[in-house]
């Protein structure tokens, strides 16, 4: 039971028991390993190869102290994964043990009585005093494996991710009780070679397969304890996002894959309840940036309106002009029209990912609230080099949205705050593993107090009728786990025309596809 403690106390961080467990199974070793007139089988078994129980028993105990003080995830699956050969390996130094005495017994036999008398009783007082407590502390070592094993199980079985681990000739070895919920198979039906390809979808499954080879032939995982959001498919058919993140391990010097997924189905139309309603929230914002934007041409309408009656009652009216201002209102209500198709393609959800400009968008999130920005005389600055095409691929629109939300924000801050020259700045950079795009204002900062739950859900500084506290926050969100990059923000000094200006600089970083899984 030791060895099945120590893994219990490891799962659930009790350090102190853990450390207690693990010297009372190193002191018993240490015992066994010193008792004299050790048969030669079993000191084979302990101190030479293959087998070097010794060695792989004082492994073990390593791994469980390595654990105590570092709290790493490999020693932990070493725990969990080299109790059982220990047990098989165990059981046959005690049958070495028995073995030896009915060996020892035979020869006895053979020889004269008075010497058997001798000899018999010496090896009664041996069998006592040294081969009965041995064979009786192996025993009891035995069933603690035994035991530890079945405990190993359980705790794999509670966890509350699918554990799946599978070994170099792709059999899964474990198919815990959460996977067997997840994806509906049972464990004996995960039992065959090729049976990933149940829980695998089949357009993401040789890709699996080349990550797999290249791990067995190199030893090395690619994207090792990092998480991952990838797609799983159920027994039924039905294809549903996981996120799973891999860790390795070695039994009998085999590779083992161990893979911890999480069905977030549910996270995910969480995160699309959020999206609708962060642009529920947004489209408060584009219905003020519409009538910025709308009220110039609808005055320019007006004018032109009110000159051609004028002109009609005066009988100055003459047939050019008539043709002129009909020609002038038409650009007017063209310009209108267009107006609408941007703020309707910017609510338009993106189905899947394209190549697109990322200064295109920006300058598109910009003309969106050009009229407002106009209207409370912010001035804007693009600093990027002309010579650099900044494509990446993912949902533009999306990216849009990001950047309204923070431009609108800029704008709040620098209004609230009644900046005299109001200024923001986007600035794009790039590098072969990502895009870069600041957005900075002139508002001062944001205070400590709100830097930290700048990002939070429903947070905001503003009247409750005046924001919902979600824009940042889905901003986030967006950027992290649409595009997998980095939003973040940090109060900085950057210059304009020679002119030092300090304010928040909201940070988005874009990795490329070859940086991403």
């Amino acid at each position: 039971m030791l060895s099945q403690q120590i893994a219990l106390f490891a799962i659930y961080y009790k350090t102190k028991d853990l450390k207690q467990k693990a010297e009372l199974m190193e002191k018993s070793h240490n015992f066994l390993i010193s008792l004299k007139n050790m048969p030669l089988r079993v000191e084979k078994i302990f101190f030479e190869k293959p087998v070097f129980l010794d060695k792989r028993v004082k492994r073990y105990i390593q791994e469980a102290k390595h654990f105590y003080e570092t709290r790493s995830g490999k020693s932990l699956s070493y725990i969990l994964t080299h109790s059982q050969t220990l047990l098989k390996d165990l059981d046959r130094v005690v049958y070495e043990y028995q073995k030896e005495s009915e060996r020892q017994t035979n020869e006895l036999v053979k020889k004269e009585q008075f010497i058997l008398i001798l000899t018999l009783l010496a090896l009664l007082i041996e069998a006592l005093f040294i081969f009965r407590p041995a064979i009786k502390k192996i025993e009891e070592y035995m069933k603690q494996l035994f035991d530890e094993k079945m405990f190993e199980e359980a705790i794999v079985n509670s966890s509350p991710v699918a554990i799946i681990a599978v070994d170099e000739e792709m059999k899964v070895n474990v198919f815990n009780q959460n996977a067997k919920k997840i994806f509906g198979f049972e464990k004996e039906e995960m039992r065959d070679k090729n049976s990933l390809k149940n829980i695998i979808p089949e357009k993401y499954y040789e890709a699996h397969l080349k990550g797999f080879t290249n791990f067995i032939k190199s030893g090395i995982l690619k994207h090792d304890n990092k998480p991952l959001e990838l797609e799983g498919k159920r027994k039924n058919g039905e294809i549903f996002p996981i996120r799973v993140s891999f860790g390795t391990t070695t039994l009998n010097d085999k590779k083992i894959v161990i893979a911890n997924i999480e069905d977030i189905q549910l996270e995910k139309e969480k995160d699309k309840i959020l999206l609708q309603q962060s642009r529920i929230a947004a489209l408060g914002e584009m219905i003020g940036n519409i009538a910025h934007q709308w009220r110039q041409p609808l005055n320019a309408i007006k004018i032109v309106a009110s000159g051609l009656k004028m002109r009609k009652k005066t009988g100055l009216l003459k047939m050019e002009d008539i043709d002129k201002d009909i020609e002038k209102i038409m650009n007017y209500t063209d310009y209108l029209s267009q107006t609408i198709d941007d703020f309707r393609n910017f609510f338009k959800q993106d189905k899947t990912k394209e190549k697109f400009n990322v200064l295109d968008v920006a300058k598109r999130a910009l003309s969106l609230v050009e009229a407002s920005y106009e209207h409370h005389n912010i001035k804007t600055v693009f600093e990027y080099d002309q010579n650099m095409e900044y494509f990446y691929v993912g949902y533009p629109n999306e990216l849009a949205q990001v950047f309204l939300n923070i431009l609108n924000n800029a704008k709040d801050v620098l209004i609230e705050k009644n900046i005299k020259d109001k200024v923001v700045k986007i600035s794009l950079a790039q590098t072969k593993e990502k895009l870069v795009v600041e957005i900075c204002d002139n508002g001062g900062g944001v205070e400590d107090s709100i830097m930290v739950k700048i990002f939070d859900p429903y947070f905001t500084t503003k009247h409750k009728a005046q924001g919902t506290g979600m824009g940042l926050y889905m901003s986030k969100q967006i950027i992290e786990k649409h595009f997998h990059g980095f939003l973040s923000v940090r109060n900085k000094k950057f210059t304009i025309e020679n002119k030092e200006l300090y304010g928040a600089c909201f940070k988005i970083e874009l990795l490329f596809p070859q940086n991403e899984n």
